[in-house]
């Protein structure tokens, strides 16, 4: 068999002297080939350029996403509040933190077309006349501003958010807003009043139906709401998280939410902030805490030691999630996350729920069927804005602000890299095969290995392109780690992509553990039969021999004790050690001493020649002792002396028995018991010796014993 070289000796820093060359030994291999299949959770993380990715493992050309601009002036804002769009193909963005509205030309033309009192532009809509309506916090103004930039306040609602705006077929527009979560209805004429007071605190989305109803998503206990026109609203859901951030109305009546929980904090100490008004540390005449919270002194802040923190809040288990609300009340979730957050929803061509969430921004598709594709990843930190635009949709992210436009037609090509593959050691890599779910179109697949978790410089060039379906081979060098890419060319839509892909390999056979190899109980000394245990693991997860050996002290002239081929193993990606255990019978061993030592093979699961073994670190001293120890008495007065010997081990204790019963353990006169021979002194005084049987019966650490009278009882 002819063997590839490994990752290291082809990266080109290894420099081999012309006067010597070291000639290494032929790696072993694990006799059966593994098959590592892409789950569709894997594929997830990957990078996609141009491709989309679904929840169920499949790969294809993702719908266009290009720039609306060059950037330079949408760069200097961090966030998008709101998007709008008007019939001429001008897109606006309501910016944040210096009140902005941006107005970008469909030549990619970036200006200010006006700019706010206020810090945040949080909601944008065009009216009859192409003239924009911008709801801005936190002072809760509606401004109207023209298609040429002249603007002015058109509304003064009172409250402090303005967070969306809506309007109906007739002209009618009505306004969600914050902290009291009224809506608003505005009239011509600027003026406002309120249509409807929720439970909520924040009215953050809001849409109207044909026949003039809304529809309303509140921040704080998550209801969704539905309102006629005079303002009677009922509950069309109660969601467990406290956020509908966005709402989108389907032709057949259903609407789609984008539901969002808190972000995670950390547990702070408990902290104190003092101020000290005008410099004193008690204001005189001050009677209540205003008095402190009014004054313009220094403030003293610091932690509260000693303290105990509070308790750490449960782990969270959903950040966002998308529903759709059917008319019949019933709710189906398309898609949750316990790290990503909807901040944007809107509704493609085929009524499907298009929204784009945060940390990190990612662009994704539900086909209502649970099937949810990944369409893009962006290097903003959210996706904050989507709006249908014509034939295309803007996206529009935050952190810092940008726009895109997504075109409905797919890309003409595109690439997808994986994550690194893990053979968890040096592998052969065999081929790959993918499954393609259309004819036309091109997939080329791309290979390369290495031997550090992240690609570097030291990993192989991508090999040639590979396009047989059924199997590739790979001609990478060995490696631990490999990393595939496909382009994809031509073809339309998802049912012209890959999937399943997998990769077969063989790795390095690597030698199991063993430890922790002892005898139960450890006496060391047994007469009959011993058991032994251990633990062993490989990291192939073969399956395993343990045997053990033993030998005279100083001898090297091992003979095999017992064995334990019950073929039980663990793997290192299992974190554990499989408990093993063997008996040793020694009827046919002489007495004596022996050295033991257990040994650790996976030959069963390998070819010849290729297994690997394992001695335990540690070896085991151990007498081998049948013969009883031999008790001599003598008696002076009411005190009796007794030696007990033992020839091969040594002697464990001496006991006083009463009837059978044990009444007292002897104390050695030396104090320890722990040699071949040993002395005690009994003084029996006190004690009646004619009631009873008395007897002393001696132990050796082999666990053989002996048994003599009392002299006088």
């Amino acid at each position: 068999m002819t063997f590839r070289r490994s990752a290291a000796t082809r990266t080109g820093h290894l420099v081999l002297a012309a006067a010597a060359v070291v000639m290494l030994p032929a790696p072993a291999w694990a006799a059966e080939t593994r098959l590592w299949t892409e789950s569709p959770a894997r594929l997830q993380s990957g990078d996609a350029d141009g491709v989309a990715v679904t929840s169920d493992g499949k790969l294809f050309l993702a719908p266009r996403l290009r720039s609306l601009s060059d950037g330079s002036a949408t760069a200097r804002e961090a966030h998008v509040w709101s998007v709008a769009a008007d019939a001429n193909g001008n897109t606006y963005l309501g910016t944040g933190p210096d009140g902005r509205i941006l107005k970008i030309t469909p030549s990619g033309t970036v200006s200010t077309l006006f700019r706010v009192d206020e810090p945040m532009v949080t909601a944008l809509t065009v009216i009859s006349g192409g003239a924009l309506l911008a709801g801005t916090a936190p002072e809760g103004r509606i401004y109207r501003v023209t298609s040429g930039g002249d603007g002015e306040v058109w509304s003064e609602t009172g409250e402090r958010y303005v967070w969306s705006i809506a309007t109906g077929r007739d002209g009618a527009v009505y306004a969600g807003t914050g902290e009291q979560g009224i809506i608003f209805k505005i009239a011509q004429s600027g003026e406002a009043t309120p249509l409807f007071d929720s439970d909520e605190p924040h009215i953050v989305s809001l849409l109207v139906r044909d026949d003039g109803s809304l529809v309303a998503g509140g921040a704080g206990r998550g209801l969704v709401y539905e309102l006629d026109k005079e303002g009677h609203a009922f509950v069309l859901h109660d969601d467990d998280l406290p956020e509908v951030r966005a709402l989108a109305l389907r032709r057949d009546g259903s609407l789609v939410a984008a539901l969002l929980g808190p972000p995670e904090t950390e547990p702070r100490p408990p902290a104190v902030r003092i101020q000290l008004p005008d410099g004193a540390l008690i204001p005189p005449g001050s009677e209540s805490m205003g008095d402190l919270e009014e004054s313009t002194g220094p403030t003293v802040e610091g932690v509260i030691e000693g303290l105990r923190l509070p308790e750490e809040p449960p782990a969270r288990v959903v950040r966002g999630r998308v529903v759709r609300i059917d008319p019949d009340g019933g709710v189906v979730e398309l898609w949750r996350s316990k790290d990503e957050a909807p901040y944007s929803l809107v509704l493609d061509a085929d009524d499907r729920a298009m929204f784009g969430t945060g940390e990190p921004g990612r662009l994704y598709l539900a086909d209502g069927r649970r099937q949810v594709a990944l369409l893009a990843s962006v290097g903003e930190g959210q996706i904050s804005g989507l709006l249908r635009s014509g034939a295309s949709w803007v996206v529009a992210t935050s952190n810092p602000a940008a726009a895109y436009r997504l075109d409905g037609s797919g890309n003409e090509s595109g690439e997808y890299v994986s994550k690194p593959l893990d053979a968890s050691g040096l592998a052969r890599w065999g081929t790959i095969r993918w499954e393609r779910d259309a004819t036309d179109g091109r997939a080329e697949f791309y290979t390369r290995t290495g031997n550090s978790i992240d690609p570097d410089a030291t990993w192989s060039a991508w090999g040639p392109a590979m396009i047989d379906p059924a199997g590739s081979p790979i001609v990478n060098p060995d490696g631990r780690f490999l990393q595939w890419r496909v382009r994809l060319q031509g073809g339309a839509g998802a049912d012209s992509g890959v999937s399943k892909v997998t990769v077969s390999y063989v790795p390095y056979n690597r030698p199991p553990s063993i430890e922790d190899f002892r005898l139960h109980p450890g006496a060391g000394a047994i007469s009959g039969a011993g058991v032994f245990r251990f633990g062993v693991r490989d990291p192939d997860g073969d399956a395993l021999e343990t045997r053990i050996e033993y030998a005279p002290p100083g001898s090297s002239d091992w003979t095999v004790a017992a064995k334990d081929n019950s073929g039980r193993s663990a793997s290192d990606a299992d974190g554990v050690w499989s408990a093993g255990e063997i008996t040793w019978d020694t009827s046919g061993v002489k007495e004596g001493p022996y050295t033991l030592r257990a040994l650790c093979s996976d030959h069963a699961s390998n070819t010849p020649g290729e297994g690997r073994e394992t001695t335990a670190a540690a070896a085991i001293a151990l007498v081998v002792d049948r013969t009883p120890p031999v008790i001599a008495v003598g008696v002076s007065g009411r005190v009796v002396r007794v030696e007990v010997t033992d020839g091969p081990s040594s002697v464990s204790r001496l006991e006083v028995l009463r009837d059978g019963e044990v009444l007292f353990l002897a104390r050695p006169d030396d104090g320890v018991c722990d040699s071949s021979r040993e002395r005690f002194t009994l003084d029996l005084e006190g004690h009646d010796l004619s009631s009873g049987t008395w007897e002393l019966r001696a132990l050796d650490a082999a666990g053989n014993s002996s048994t003599s009278a009392v002299p006088g009882a």
